[in-house]
């Protein structure tokens, strides 16, 4: 931010800002003295962060003496209702943070005390002009420590607290005053705006799948690309920063520009290997010091970015916004942000670099290339770090501590909830750093993106079924956020054009913590009617949503850009030996599985596969064929685990070295002494109404479809085997949209399940 070598340069731009807070009375900027208040999170540091219960915040007011002294200075505050005072953090700062004076807790010793939750500091500490003393208020001038460039000082009245407020507590961090006068005018009191933090929980910012940039304005947040390497002013910087061209000493304070090459324009360079400070005439370097540098966007290396941009052989690079935050009163950046969906986690985040790395200036007034020069810390000669706050409708949420200079850029940010009705917020970027050496800084991929789940299709994204299968789809749902809960499976029979729901909405499911992210299983079976060769191509996939008022609005649900197609083929007589019969039955509290081939004339293998849900298969044994030609060939296999009162699934692999195949229907077994139940009913329904039963047994089955009155508009007879039997009922297109029951009975035993006409 300065040219060290021009010290009349530097004692023009002198700073006071603390955040979002300055005096703007017609008396206040006739005196020239400025205030601010703020806060850091010291336990956050420089990785930054939400504030959270227990965490440590500085609290921090500026008193900024620009020309002339002033008598009676002093500054006061309450400790913030929903935090508990850190005994022995009263103290004074440089504006760069480091301690110039500390005090007790108690008063009368020193010139800073509390009482009850009442700060007092006392402030003017030269000791030739009537400083402060524990019983006196005292004596300020611009020409006093802690010192910028000699000619303006800045001292920091700051004290410490912990956060005992619990999660969505607001915590007011305004309020407060500082006392001053200037010769025998009475006593000038300024008291601070209100400021007001929320205690969030920091999730820091999503290590899963993000979703579309909501921000919309400034080309999402990327400040667009062009030739020009001035881009033009922006609507969204507030009228308090004026938009300057970039020059040997421009962007000056209270000034920003939007450019894709920082380098000066006087000396125009894509290079940033000259030397700080660059004394070429004119230098290559805005006030000698600064990165020459390129925009954020789409660079090769996100840390490291783009490199400044060469405008006469590049017709198209990327800007960036650029502020000298030095006299910054108001945000950076604003925007409201609508189209939001309700209860959705939402990450806020934008790309920073500090840009220079030679702009301190200690509390003796000495510059960074001066004699006896006091570095902020060791090796650190940048000064005043940026540090900003992310504000959303009035409310801070978020600092992102003090960024150090390190050359590189780095992603700041944090994941913000939506209320239960919440559709839109405004954001703004605030500077949170007080003002003098340093502080500038440059700020690209401004985003607001949903925090999105991420999808694992099974078995595969392009499953193969023989003509007339039954196929199970699965999607495993993981999110870093529990709260996509709600689910409904969707077909496309178009190419993707156009989906119709193939199950009803479901949720909340209750998803578990596999270590790393939230997750849970969800399946659909696809009925033997919708797998036909004619459904070869058919699309499939699972949409999810936070809420079910979500789910039903295609802007605020979910679904993994990568879908499910079928491919239906024609598997009649895959192998030339055929599977007659696979059968069970429970025997000694076991399994005990039959099945028949016809003429094997190939080298078979039986695999038998079981599973505790009817979904996920497991091999227990494989067992070769007889290869018998010319007779029935009988095979049987017995589990050697006892069965459930559950039951387990079982089936049968039939395959040949080549790998065609065959399978059997399903066996359902469990020790139970009967079991009839149902396994899925495809609802709503259309043209037909399929459904799923299990049976220990093979037995008959009556189904009726009964409207609400009683009546029964439709009967069907089924035969069922033991195991799983899928039925429809169909011809069901001339059926009147609306609510039906579905009675099936068989040994007695009578299931009921409500359906739905419905007509897409």
């Amino acid at each position: 931010m300065k040219k060290n070598t021009l010290r009349l340069f530097f004692l023009l731009r002198y700073a006071f800002l603390f955040i979002p807070f300055l005096l703007t009375t017609k008396e206040g900027k006739c005196q020239n003295v400025d205030f601010g208040k703020s806060y850091i999170n010291v336990t956050k540091g420089a990785n930054g962060g939400t504030v959270e219960t227990g965490d440590i915040l500085e609290i921090r007011a500026s008193f900024v003496v620009k020309s002339g002294t002033y008598d009676s200075c002093r500054f006061q505050d309450v400790v913030p209702t929903g935090t508990s005072f850190i005994s022995g953090s009263i103290s004074v700062l440089t504006n760069e943070g480091k301690y110039y004076k500390q005090f007790t807790d108690a008063y009368g010793d020193d010139c800073g005390w509390i009482s009850g939750s009442n700060i007092t500091i006392h402030l003017g500490y030269k000791s030739s002009a009537s400083p402060a003393t524990a019983f006196r208020r005292g004596r300020v001038g611009n020409t006093h420590k802690p010192s910028f460039y000699g000619s303006t000082c800045i001292m920091i009245a700051a004290y410490r607290v912990t956060v005992t407020a619990g999660t969505g507590t607001n915590v007011s961090t305004g309020g407060g005053n500082i006392t001053y006068k200037s010769g025998s005018n009475p006593i000038q009191t300024y008291t601070f705006p209100a400021n007001t933090l929320q205690v969030y929980s920091n999730y820091g910012i999503c290590s899963n799948t993000v979703g579309v940039n909501a921000i919309g304005t400034e080309t999402n947040g990327t400040f667009g690309s062009g030739q020009p390497r001035n881009r033009g002013t922006s609507s969204n910087v507030p009228t308090g920063y004026t938009y300057n061209y970039f020059g040997v000493n421009s962007p000056q304070d209270y000034y920003y520009g939007i450019a894709n090459n920082t380098s000066t324009r006087e000396n125009y360079s894509t290079l940033n290997n000259w030397s700080k400070p660059d004394n070429t005439s004119p230098t290559h370097r805005i006030f000698n010091v600064w990165d020459i540098i390129g925009d954020h966007t789409g660079a090769a290396s996100q840390t490291a970015g783009n490199t400044a941009a060469d405008t006469v052989a590049n017709p198209d690079a990327g800007y960036m916004l650029v502020i000298n935050a030095a006299y910054r009163i108001d945000s950076a950046f604003q925007q409201t942000i609508s189209g939001l969906c309700p209860s959705t986690y939402y990450e806020v985040s934008c790309w920073m670099r500090n840009i220079c790395s030679k702009c301190g200036c200690d509390s003796n007034g000495v510059g960074n290339t001066g004699g006896g020069y006091i570095p902020t810390a060791a090796g650190d000669s940048s000064g005043v770090r940026p540090n900003l706050t992310f504000e959303i409708d009035g409310i801070d949420y978020y600092t992102t501590g003090d960024m150090l200079y390190t050359g590189q850029w780095i992603k700041k940010g944090f994941t913000f909830l939506t209320g239960s009705s919440q559709t839109s917020f405004t954001l703004k970027f605030f500077n949170n750093a007080p003002g003098g050496g340093g502080n500038d800084w440059a700020l690209d991929d401004i985003s607001v993106s949903t925090c999105s789940p991420s999808m694992l299709y099974g078995p595969t994204q392009n499953p193969t079924v023989c003509d007339s299968n039954i196929l199970t789809l699965t999607d495993t749902v993981r999110s870093f956020f529990d709260n996509y809960v709600y689910y409904k499976w969707q077909r496309s029979t178009d190419g993707g054009g156009n989906w119709t729901d193939v199950t009803s909405a479901t949720g909340p499911v209750s998803p578990t913590w596999n270590g790393s992210e939230w997750e849970y299983i969800t399946s659909y079976t696809v009925p033997t009617s919708q797998t036909l060769l004619s459904n070869n191509g058919d699309m499939y996939r699972l949409v999810v949503a936070t809420s079910l008022t979500n789910l039903s609005d295609i802007n605020c649900r979910f679904s993994d850009p990568t879908i499910v197609t079928l491919n239906v083929i024609d598997c009649n007589n895959p192998l030339q030996t055929e599977l007659l019969s696979f059968t069970g039955h429970k025997e000694n509290e076991r399994a005990r599985l039959k099945w028949s081939t016809g003429e094997e004339s190939e080298l078979l293998f039986f695999d038998i596969e079981k599973s505790v849900d009817g979904i996920d298969y497991t091999k227990i044994a494989t067992l070769n064929c007889y290869n018998n030609p010319g007779e029935i060939n009988n095979y049987s296999f017995t589990d050697p685990i006892p069965l459930t009162n559950k039951g387990n699934y079982y089936r049968l692999r039939m395959y040949d070295n080549l790998g065609k195949s065959k399978y059997s229907k399903t066996v359902l077994l469990s020790s139970s002494a009967s079991t009839f139940s149902f396994i899925s009913v495809i609802n709503p329904f259309e043209n037909d109404l399929n459904f799923e039963v299990l049976s220990d047994k093979n037995a008959k089955a009556e189904a009726d479809l009964i409207d609400q009155t009683g009546k029964v508009i439709r009967k069907k007879r089924f035969q069922v085997n033991s195991g799983v039997s899928r039925l429809t009922i169909d011809n069901t297109s001339t059926i009147a949209p609306g609510l039906y029951f579905l009675r099936v009975v068989s040994g007695g035993v009578v299931l009921q399940r409500r359906v739905i006409k419905d007509v897409r």
